[in-house]
């Protein structure tokens, strides 16, 4: 009986210690696996960015993806269709990316790839600022729309021949996209001027702006204004020159000095006014973005988006 009971004890200290060395040959290792996840089964790392911040004058570091979200939520209205929202999403990590695989910097800045100032690329908001805007309650909702939009095409950029693309955009064409030659100097293969039925109901399609002849003198820096006629205009319909008080001007800039919306214009003499009919908002090159959104509410995905406005591109996903 002593011999059984002994035989049946070192039974029982058998089992627990067999338990134990399969759990140490077995989950240790597995341990070690999920402890090496990440150098072996994650995908490539994410960029990160470094964003000076115009509103608070810091330098910010972050993620692309986290940058991205910013740009969704300052450049296009969190209400629009979702793939309007990743198209958005796409372009804006386009032109971050490149700027950052180039060694692009900001000349005033020349420790940060990128600026939150929309003037010198593309705006940029922190979700302190868009909650402070919207309310925590709506905020949160039109947040979690734009996250959703950037999370579903994470690391999805736009290339042309191998390389990221110039993905410059603007909120509204006025029904034809421009060509990059014709409001900058280089002209790219990708951004081709081409017809945009799709945002004709952007609330930007058509505007006026009115001027008396002596605010038109002073805003051209002539003597008088009161000859300006349009000499010639680019296949588009957007201005090339302009003629008034015996100088000539590029529709670019009369653009900025009268402040007007876009370059597709019409000039017409009113009483003691000039009122210029404007067509759009923007430089009119590359995607529209109340484009993007009417070609959405038709049905488009955002890859189909994309390649409309942008010119026989590849979009891939590098990280």
């Amino acid at each position: 009986m002593r011999r059984k009971r002994r035989r049946e004890s070192r039974r029982g200290c058998f089992i627990p210690m067999a338990l134990i060395l399969i759990g140490l040959c077995i989950g240790v290792p597995i341990l070690l696996v999920r402890s090496c996840t990440i150098s072996f089964f994650s995908p490539r790392k994410v960029p990160l960015v470094s964003l000076w911040d115009e509103q608070s004058q810091i330098l910010r570091s972050m993620t692309l993806e986290e940058y991205v979200e910013g740009v969704v939520a300052a450049e296009m209205p969190a209400s629009f269709q979702v793939e309007a929202l990743k198209a958005q999403a796409v372009a804006a990590r386009t032109y971050a990316y490149r700027r950052i695989t180039r060694g692009d910097t900001l000349p005033n800045h020349p420790e940060a790839h990128l600026s939150s100032d929309y003037a010198s690329g593309q705006a940029w908001i922190s979700w302190n600022d868009f909650l402070s805007r919207f309310g925590l309650v709506e905020g949160r909702r039109l947040q979690r729309r734009i996250q959703n939009a950037v999370r579903q095409t994470a690391g999805v950029i736009a290339t042309y021949q191998s390389e990221p693309i110039l993905a410059v955009y603007h909120s509204t064409s006025g029904g034809r996209t421009e060509n990059s030659e014709h409001y900058w100097s280089e002209a790219l293969p990708y951004l081709r001027s081409v017809a945009d039925p799709f945002s004709s109901d952007s609330p930007h399609h058509y505007s006026t702006a009115a001027f008396t002849l002596p605010e038109l003198a002073a805003k051209l820096e002539v003597a008088d204004a009161s000859d300006i006629r349009l000499v010639e205009r680019y296949p588009s319909g957007r201005v090339k020159t302009v003629e008034a008080g015996g100088q000539w001007f590029s529709g670019r800039t009369v653009r900025q000095r009268l402040g007007l919306k876009s370059t597709w214009f019409s000039v017409e003499p009113i009483g003691d006014e000039v009122v210029f009919s404007v067509w759009g908002y923007g430089h009119g090159v590359g995607m529209s973005q109340y484009g993007a959104q009417g070609m959405a509410e038709q049905g488009y995905g955002y890859k189909e988006i994309l390649k409309y406005y942008y010119r026989d591109i590849d979009l891939v996903t590098v990280y």
